[in-house]
C-alpha cells in the first residue's frame, strides 16, 4: 500500500466477516449497525488541538480496533477497499 495518511488521519481496513452454511457456501454477514473490527494500516503523524498543542495518535500500525459502520470515508485502490478515519472514530484498541 503507497498511501501515507497526514494530520490526524489514520487508514484501516475493515473485516468483513462471512458466515459459513452447513453445506460450505459463504454469506457475506450484512449488519448495518454492528460495530465493525478493523486493522490500522497506517497512521498519520498527528494533529494541532485548539490551544495549539501537538497530539500524537495513541494506535499504532498493526492495531486492532473497534469502529460504528458509515465511519470516515470509503475507497477502492487495486480492488482493496480501504476506509480513512480520524483517532475520535476510534471506539477502542482490542488486546
Amino acid at each position: 500500500m503507497n498511501l501515507r495518511p497526514i494530520l490526524d488521519k489514520i487508514i484501516i481496513k475493515v473485516d468483513e466477516p462471512d458466515e459459513q452454511t452447513a453445506g460450505g457456501i459463504f454469506i457475506a454477514k450484512s449488519q448495518p449497525d454492528a460495530i465493525m473490527e478493523a486493522e490500522i494500516l497506517a497512521v498519520g503523524p498527528g494533529a494541532h488541538d485548539d490551544r495549539g498543542n501537538f497530539i500524537v495518535p495513541e494506535v499504532s500500525v498493526g492495531d486492532r480496533i473497534l469502529v460504528n459502520p458509515g465511519t470516515g470515508q470509503s475507497y477502492e485502490i487495486s480492488d482493496v477497499k480501504y476506509t480513512t478515519i480520524t483517532e475520535r472514530e476510534v471506539i477502542a484498541v482490542l488486546n
